[in-house]
């Protein structure tokens, strides 16, 4: 692969062979410091010839004849042009640009410097995409941003990570919507993060009111690299090879406890307690050491008309679970073609293949098999494990397989005219074809578990989206005023299908071999299409560089509501002042920058289900009929439709404050945020009289919710001789309530949180955050006969149980008692971040946390017979006052009710990246001519402190099983070597 790359960056662009006739070196500076700029570019005027600076500034290049002057560039400097006059060494002081210095920040439809931005956006570099191995660079975002909560739900190789920004105000689908390089999508998986400038998040509802209708879960701008505007090729090589294995174990019964165990609930199941087998699953099940693959290559530069930018890019990541594995190749091409001064057309295209391998889900067997049953033996060479079958048999039987292609980008054209406008469009598309394929052979372990016919299973997903938008800009630019104007219309269709097949009874026991009896070949088909058209506004207003106004307006209709409520109107606005410009700040050198700015708009979520309006019929129900009792297919009543369904509107209020100490190297901002999301779909229960029975509910636009909390960010940069160091903080509340549910439904709350063993474990009502965890509060355990005629209890209970308490004070525990008793939403999020570097040396070390959420320990309450136990059963009551926290030991029953004993803390503490950097210098590598050559070292997940007694208190997901642990693939630490080669 990467010899065909080369071969076609070869031949794309072209390379100019220098002739050999003067050979000039020099160094270039800063005039702020006197270090030497890395990647400074070195032109010969009138040409595309040239070099980069190395690492320490310096450069060598080859004149050719008829050659006069040099043209020196480099980002936050003005350029320079200095004549060659036969010298052989040219070194440069380099101006500071301070126009150029100031932060760009990507918004919808378009960027403004840092300092106009009204709305609350938050940024991450490319420098910080790259510090995390995964196939989701949404996980490099952990931690980095005020506001922004990542979550790594799985180890899972292909696991894409859960996003939630300012909490979650919607009982369905809370996702972000995310903009790559300007075209809309629901996720940003296909990407390699080495291809990738910048990320920005837009939080408040002046930022994202330009995505209307998508914009109340947040936006996420997703900029891919372009090469520069002027400057000579340049390659970039980055590859890495990790290991990664299970950060800790869950703390298990061993062969001789588990056996004493049991034989407290069974006396006599287990004899000879010294003989029996130990087995650890664990150990048996997750590999000792899992690699990752991940290479980089790219080209980028520019010509008289063109620039180009070319990544390729190959991913692959094996499981710490066999059968589990996930492998990617990128390719990345963005081009730029100035036909002219005012014409300029481009293309973004990312084209991604993927393969993919899903394991058994074999988390929770693993924490409950029988630490004294041996896995290999029997027939089909596994043994017969007890409690919830051989993890390893489940492993081997299973094959599980998705691979798939996608291409999303766009193409554009842009013309300016009249001086101030400019017109652009452009065409994007996001098409993804994946093929799934699930066998299953014929086995026998055990009477449990067991297949006694070959199943094959197959599937095709197609996706065939596109945006169509255009638009048209007005910008000018005075003494003391400058106004930019945006309007817009733009049309996208978003179409996706899914067509699956079974078989049983294959011809032989081989995928190949398809069955030969139709009678066992079931197709299913799934389809769905909805399209979206939008106007859009927009004017950003400063006044004498320090008053700020903004204000946009979109209309969006969308096909997925009927006619009569298909239109959404989504304003804002927002406003800003520079109170560090004012003459009476002047003399005051400690404050460099102050600002204040607030917002005001409203936003839609349109992440609802198509079908949500329409009355739907119930196939593949069968009725009996005549003397022979014949089983004939039928339809009946389905869901109840209701077509008055509309948007959910969220209208938030932002007010922040930016500050600069000492010459900006103390930067300060902070946020308060205020978000009410109403007319949340809620399902309700339907008057009787509708007479569709069990299917008597619908879906209502009944409930608001409350999201509010502070933001901060902070950063102090500094250098001290040859030592340069930055200290990054970031941190941000959440509070969550939901505060409507129906005018006349507050007292009909809703079930989530199934553990599948018939317990709803969460819940949404009126007062509480949503999802919150429901069930009984534990007050101790019965110790005697006493007790059980002193407290309230269910008729089961006995002496050693656990005490629930009355919450109704009735004199009796029922249902009725179950209460709050936590949320898997974070009080606190933060993250923090240390860099530093000392001449060719470097270190950074970024930290995530939380504080103040509970985990529901799933995974322990899920008992329907005898499985293994956490290390915990051993504190178990065993008589009058041995234990007031742990009941006796039991295999299922009322211990096992839910109840505020499976909640755990899931506040915690990670050191999420630690790397170690060396950059070569050039006097060692004298004839490699190179911008920069780095070796380094880094750790990923090195350690976390945490009370949790599962594989991690990361647990995300939707809002159903948000923060329950029911046997999640364990996340893992990475250690990583790395090398990063500019040419």
């Amino acid at each position: 692969m990467i010899r065909s790359l080369l071969f076609f960056i070869s031949f794309s662009f072209p390379f100019i062979v220098l002739a050999q006739e003067v050979s000039v070196t020099g160094t270039v500076v800063s005039v702020e410091d006197q270090t030497g700029l890395p990647g400074a570019s070195v032109l010969i005027q009138g040409t595309t010839q040239g070099t980069t600076t190395d690492v320490d500034g310096k450069f060598i290049l080859t004149i050719p004849d008829g050659s006069t002057h040099l043209v020196f560039s480099s980002v936050g400097f003005l350029p320079q042009t200095t004549a060659i006059a036969g010298r052989s060494v040219i070194d440069i002081v380099m101006e500071l640009d301070v126009q150029q210095l100031e932060e760009i920040v990507v918004i919808g439809y378009g960027s403004v410097r840092k300092s106009d931005l009204t709305g609350s956006v938050s940024s991450v570099k490319s420098d910080d995409l790259m510090k995390i191995p995964s196939s989701s660079p949404e996980q490099a975002l952990q931690g980095k941003m005020a506001g922004v909560r990542v979550t790594s739900n799985s180890g899972a190789p292909g696991a894409a990570p859960t996003v939630r920004i300012r909490g979650v105000g919607t009982f369905g689908n809370p996702d972000p919507i995310y903009v790559v390089d300007g075209v809309i999508l629901d996720d940003i998986t296909f990407l390699n993060s080495a291809d990738i400038e910048s990320m920005e998040v837009l939080k408040d509802a002046s930022s994202t009111a330009m995505y209307g209708s998508r914009g109340a879960n947040g936006v996420i701008m997703v900029t891919t690299k372009r090469g520069s505007k002027t400057g000579a090729p340049t390659v970039n090589l980055i590859t890495e090879y990790n290991v990664q294995q299970v950060q800790k174990q869950v703390d298990l019964l061993n062969a001789r406890e588990f056996a004493t165990v049991i034989n407290q609930i069974q006396p006599g199941t287990f004899n000879n307690l010294s003989l029996l087998p130990d087995v650890d699953w664990q150990n048996e099940v997750y590999r000792s050491q899992a690699p990752i693959y991940n290479a980089q290559l790219s080209a980028s530069g520019s010509g008289e008309k063109t620039n180009y930018y070319v990544g390729a890019g190959y991913f692959k990541q094996e499981g710490i679970i066999p059968k589990s594995n996930y492998e990617k190749i990128t390719l990345k091409i963005n081009n730029d073609y100035f036909l002219s001064d005012y014409v300029k057309l481009g293309h973004n295209i990312g084209i991604t293949m993927f393969d993919q391998q899903n394991t058994s889900n074999v988390v929770a067997s693993t924490l409950r098999a029988y630490p004294t049953d041996i896995p290999l033996g029997g027939p089909d060479g596994f043994a017969e494990v007890r409690g919830n079958g051989n993890p390893l048999a489940a492993i081997a039987f299973t094959n599980d397989f998705r691979k798939g292609r996608r291409v999303v980008g766009n193409f554009y054209g842009e013309v300016k005219f009249l001086k101030n406008f400019t017109i652009r469009s452009s065409f994007g598309v996001d098409y993804e074809n994946a093929n799934s394929q699930n066998f299953t052979p014929v086995f026998f372990v055990s009477p449990q578990q067991n297949n006694d016919e070959t199943r094959l299973n197959k599937s095709r997903f197609t996706k065939e989206n596109w945006l169509w938008e255009n638009t048209i800009n007005y910008h000018l630019n005075l003494s003391d005023h400058s106004i930019d104007v945006l309007a817009g219309y733009t049309s996208q269709e978003d179409n996706e299908e899914t067509l699956g097949g079974s078989s049983a009874n294959l011809l032989r026991d081989d995928i190949l071999y398809l069955s030969n009896d139709q009678t066992d070949l079931l197709i299913t088909n799934t389809a769905k299409i909805k399209s979206l058209v939008s106007y859009l506004f927009r004017v950003n207003y400063v006044a004498f560089d320090k008053y700020l106004f903004t204000a946009t307006f979109r209309r969006d209709g969308s096909s997925i509501f009927a006619s009569d409520r298909r239109w959404g109107n989504f304003p804002s606005f927002a406003a800003g002042w520079r109170v560090s410009d004012e003459s009476f700040f002047d003399g005051l050198g400690l404050i460099s920058n102050l600002k204040v700015r607030g917002s005001w708009g409203i936003v839609g979520n349109d992440k609802v289900e198509a079908n949500d309006r329409f009355t739907l019929i119930q196939n593949e129900v069968g009725a009996v009929f005549g003397e022979d009792e014949t089983l004939y297919p039928g339809s009946t009543y389905g869901t109840t439709g209701n077509p008055k369904i509309k948007w959910e509107e969220a209208r938030q209020t932002d007010v922040g404050v930016e500050i600069g100490l000492w010459q900006d190297k103390l930067s300060l901002e902070f946020d308060y945020y205020r978000k009410v999301t109403e007319d949340i779909l809620i399902t309700l229960a339907l008057p009787g009289h509708f007479g569709n029975g069990s299917f008597a509910t619908t879906r209502f636009n009944a409930a608001d919710v409350l999201n509010r909390g502070f933001e901060f960010s902070t950063s102090w940069k500094d250098q001290i001789g040859d030592f340069r160091y930055e200290i990054r903080a970031v941190g941000s509340t959440v509070y969550n309530e939901v505060i409507k549910m129906g005018d006349t439904f507050d007292d009909n709350p809703q079930p989530m949180g199934n553990l599948g063993n018939g317990q709803n474990v969460k819940r949404v009502a009126l007062g509480n955050p949503i999802g919150y965890f429901y069930g009984y509060k534990v007050a101790g355990i019965f110790q005697n006969e006493d007790d059980l005629g002193q407290f309230p209890r269910i008729a089961s209970q006995g002496v050693g149980d656990f005490i629930y308490e009355d919450i109704d004070n009735d004199g009796a525990i029922t249902p009725d008692d179950r209460t709050f008793i936590g949320s898997p939403i974070p009080d606190f999020i933060y993250g923090f971040s240390l860099n530093g570097s000392y001449k060719d040396f470097s270190l950074s070390l970024d930290f995530q946390g939380e504080t103040g959420r509970e985990i529901y320990n799933g995974k322990n309450a899920v008992r329907a017979g005898q499985y293994n136990y956490e290390a915990s059963v051993l504190n178990a009551w065993n008589g009058e006052n041995t234990s007031n926290s742990e009941p006796r030991v039991s295999s299922g029953g009322v211990n096992y009710s839910q109840s505020d004993w499976f909640i755990q803390d899931g506040s915690f503490l990670r050191l999420r990246s630690a790397t170690i950097g060396y950059s070569v210098p050039s006097q060692f590598l004298p004839k490699f001519k190179r911008q920069n050559f780095q070796l380094y070292l880094r750790g990923t997940n090195l350690f976390t402190l945490t009370d949790y007694t599962g594989y991690t208190p990361e647990i995300g997901g939707d809002i159903n099983m948000n923060g329950i642990d029911t046997g999640l693939y364990p996340v893992t630490s990475v250690y990583t070597v790395g090398l990063n080669l500019t040419l």
